[in-house]
């Protein structure tokens, strides 16, 4: 659900990017409280494996011209609280965004808006709701899978509405919307059923690891299962990603393209220069766009109809990225523990 710099105008771009490091700042006040050694590698694992599952697009049930992937977003709320979880979730769009090209610059504020912050607190706060009272292994899968779903259709919602307001829609709100949510409905589904089965994992085998514990036998030890979540981002991140569909995702396949229909036209126009300057300056500073080797030397326009995007190149930009991911929440987490001492 990466937006593009062509769904937004100039005002909106920063006025949600202004949103968006105001509450990270706020955020970054709250962790100096609850943040400790012992989270450090959890959290930078969690981002390694969160970034690897990001880059596996799947072909979405019954939509044969459509993929989409998912957000991690509920799943690092339920294990981390939602506070840590915004903060990896961040980080991963960042990284994303600055050297895979994957997400816009100018649509930073709004992806990380849409994809880190509201579903942290929402997720956090729908999967609580539901599961309070006594515990039952059941009232945790249906939370978690509840909070999946809604909280990829509120930020499908929040993409058509940032999408309106910077006026670059062809055609109703209402037939955007709908669209956009029936499609997202599909990948929330699917990002459920992945919490779910992480959730089980840690139950039966490291429930304190949750962040409101879970009840259970401690079966492994906490680095065992650490190493089993890193080896795990590995895999996903060099092997499965190759498996990964190559159609539209759910946002693309909603405005900008439908295999499935050749006469498709694009529902949005944005005819403002300045998006094509930070297009062209995104394009051009990428350093692996679209998870592929240049296809020309940095500052030149990248050509990627000629990019290598063999799988040698795709598993190297997991590895790659999922280091960086990792590398950007410890010196993160490092920076507000320095901070909170002094």
């Amino acid at each position: 659900m990466h937006m593009a710099n062509e769904l937004l105008s100039i005002p909106v771009a920063t006025g949600t990017l202004a949103i968006a490091a105001g509450s990270l700042g706020f955020i970054c006040r709250k962790v100096r409280q609850v943040i400790a050694a012992e989270k450090l590698a959890l959290m930078g694992i969690l981002g390694a494996f969160v970034f690897a599952a990001q880059m596996v697009n799947f072909q979405l049930p019954a939509m044969p011209g459509t993929s989409g992937h998912m957000v991690g977003a509920v799943l690092l709320a339920i294990i981390l609280g939602p506070h840590l979880a915004a903060i990896v979730i961040t980080s991963v769009v960042i990284v994303q965004c600055l050297i895979f090209q994957d997400g816009g610059l100018l649509a930073l504020g709004c992806n990380i808006i849409n994809m880190a912050l509201v579903p942290s607190y929402l997720g956090y706060f729908l999967y609580r709701t539901i599961t309070n009272g006594r515990f039952s292994s059941l009232k945790v899968y249906i939370g978690a899978m509840l909070a999946s779903v809604i909280t990829m259709e509120a930020g499908a919602i929040l993409v058509a509405i940032q999408a309106a307001m910077s006026g670059v829609l062809a055609v109703p709100l209402s037939t955007f919307l709908i669209t956009m949510i029936g499609v997202h409905f599909l990948v929330g589904f699917v990002e459920g059923l992945v919490t779910v089965t992480v959730l089980a994992y840690l139950q039966q085998l490291r429930p304190d690891i949750v962040a409101d514990s879970l009840p259970g036998t401690v079966r492994l030890s906490k680095n065992a299962v650490l190493a089993t979540l890193g080896i795990l981002a590995v895999l996903i991140g060099t092997g499965l990603s190759l498996l990964a569909s190559d159609l539209p995702d759910g946002l693309e396949w909603s405005y900008a393209e439908r295999p499935d229909e050749p006469g498709f036209e694009t529902v949005v126009s944005n005819p403002d220069s300045r998006i094509t300057a930070v297009d062209d300056f995104q394009s051009k500073y990428s350093l692996m766009p679209d998870y592929s080797a240049r296809a020309s030397k940095l500052g030149d326009v990248a050509d990627q109809e000629e990019a290598d995007i063999g799988a040698g190149w795709t598993s190297f930009a997991g590895i790659v990225g999922s280091a960086v991911t990792m590398a950007v929440i410890w010196l993160t987490a490092w920076m507000l523990r320095r901070k909170k001492a002094s």
